[in-house]
């Protein structure tokens, strides 16, 4: 477990290299992933996710030196310990929980109405579209301010279908190809996390045998993946 201190420190002591005299850090109980910071001259703050209070010092001392060389201008990647810290299934199991509690409009469950998407799961392992034991769990949304059918977390490895979708008037294909596209999407996020930020599914997608019937059905519903 990470301290305060040794948080501090770490981006204290990079901080230095790259000519900054007074910097702070501190945890921060963020939904998401992420460090918020602010500078002027030699002095800089960060507000960093507590998902990292359990990091080695070695990862906090990799994202610091990238947080600071994007500051600097550069477009650099996360350093290989930040990739292989985050994308470890561990990390998934261990924050996914927190993630949950945090977020707006995630019932953390897959069990609907009507529906339970666990079903989708099972349906998409047994055709093969799934792997099994992909440590990847299904929830429904509740945001009644998106017409998006899914979404997902690729380092909290969770997916989200619409509650518009829970309803027996859904064709079982219609909710299988939503959280299949959403695994995609978290699998090919995983392979580009902190490399690119261009995720492009399409093409997987349409490996899905009645994806030209989900596509339309999703258009009359004014829904989109």
């Amino acid at each position: 477990m990470v301290t305060q201190e040794e948080l501090s420190r770490a981006f204290q002591e990079v901080g230095e290299r790259y000519g900054y005299n007074n910097v702070t850090a501190e945890f921060a109980n963020f939904t998401h992933l992420k460090v918020r910071w602010t500078r002027s001259y030699k002095t800089a703050e960060f507000r960093v996710s507590d998902y990292l209070i359990d990091a080695d010092v070695k990862v906090l001392e990799d994202l610091a030196n990238t947080l600071y060389s994007r500051i600097a201008g550069s477009n650099c990647q996360y350093a290989e310990s930040m990739r292989d810290w985050a994308l470890n299934p561990e990390f998934s199991k261990n924050k996914r929980p927190v993630y949950l509690r945090r977020s707006r409009n995630l019932t953390r469950t897959s069990i609907g109405t009507t529906r339970n998407l666990q079903d989708s799961l099972t349906r998409l392992e047994e055709a093969g579209f799934i792997e099994k034991d992909s440590n990847v769990e299904v929830v429904w949304s509740t945001n009644k301010n998106s017409r998006r059918a899914g979404g997902c977390s690729v380092l909290m490895r969770l997916i989200s279908i619409s509650d518009e979708l829970d309803s027996q008037d859904v064709p079982d294909y219609l909710v299988d190809y939503a959280v299949y596209c959403q695994y995609l999407r978290i699998i090919h996020g995983a392979r580009t996390f902190g490399v690119s930020d261009d995720i492009n599914t399409r093409d997987d997608e349409r490996k899905y045998p009645r994806y030209r019937e989900a596509e339309n059905l999703l258009d009359k519903m004014c829904l989109f993946i």
